[in-house]
């Protein structure tokens, strides 16, 4: 059933938060209260459970006395369908999507509705991260021409959308469940006059545990990075520089997955498309020589 749109107690624009799941019942309530915990209420919260066969559900239960949390359960379909299930279901003008590991600070809400009062199609934040336990604060940086140069992050958390984007540029590319939220950012910067509002503060905490996020897995990277090149061949082509990071980073997982001869020849095309960065040709050297 659809819900009627309205403002929220308090006040101002109504923002969806939507979190995808899958099989995080041990973690998931963190995300969830530090949206509940917020200092300002114009949210609704979309939990989508993307076929987990843990007890998710049953964690989710008691917080559904908050009329202001959804909860949808789907077969497993992946996170970029699941994020595209909480745009369709979202009523909000605005949206934030947050990894189900992850969690705000209390006054994430608070900052995004001062920045709305630009009318922005985005608002950016910093970012605390941990990254295996080490920590680090990342911020919205000027991005390569791929981009269109603009200044921005494209990660989970620290991005609000217009949610009218979506229906200019499309949702989420379902083909892909690593570096999603990048392929979305390169449709979005393409957008004329696209307007983009930075708050200087960090305002998403990021945990990242490597060996234990299967979307990180060596084989996903690579296929996803395939698929990405391909799709944005255009314009990658226009921008050489681009080209030859992607490249680079195709080099390196084929080289992780043993295939040799295919490593070389991305580190090729690397160094072919940007001379002055040294590191494609090292690499060739080291594995025509000394692996």
């Amino acid at each position: 059933m659809k819900k009627s749109r309205k403002k929220t107690r308090g006040g101002g624009i109504l923002i969806s938060i939507v979190i995808p799941t899958y099989n995080r019942a041990n973690i998931l309530p963190v995300a969830i209260e530090s949206v509940i915990n917020q200092t300002q209420d114009n949210w609704e919260l979309l939990v989508i459970d993307d076929g987990s066969t843990d007890n998710s559900r049953e964690v989710v239960e008691p917080y559904l006395k908050n009329k202001k949390l959804t909860y949808y359960f789907q077969d497993n379909k992946g996170v970029s369908a699941a994020r595209n299930k909480g745009i369709q279901m979202a009523i909000g003008e605005f949206i934030i999507f947050l990894d189900s590991d992850d969690y705000f600070d209390k006054e994430v809400l608070k900052n995004v509705n001062q920045a709305l009062s630009n009318k922005p199609d985005l608002v950016c934040w910093e970012v605390t991260r941990f990254i295996e336990g080490r920590k680090k604060i990342q911020k919205p940086k000027e991005l390569s021409g791929i981009y269109n140069h603009i200044t921005a992050i494209f990660l989970a958390g620290s991005i609000c959308y217009r949610r009218s984007l979506f229906n200019e540029v499309g949702r989420y590319d379902t083909a892909l469940n690593f570096g999603e939220n990048y392929e979305l950012g390169q449709r979005i910067s393409a957008k004329k006059d696209l307007k983009i509002t930075i708050i200087n503060k960090p305002l998403l905490y990021y945990v990242l545990n490597i060996s234990t996020r299967k979307s990180n897995s060596i084989e996903n990277r690579l296929s996803s990075y395939i698929y990405l090149y391909k799709k944005h061949r255009t314009e990658y082509d226009k921008n050489p520089k681009d080209s030859a990071e992607m490249n680079y980073l195709l080099g390196f997982v084929l080289e992780k997955t043993k295939r040799k001869k295919a490593a070389i020849e991305r580190f090729k095309k690397s160094w072919f498309d940007n001379p002055r960065n040294p590191k494609p040709l090292l690499k060739i050297l080291y594995l025509k020589f000394l692996s």
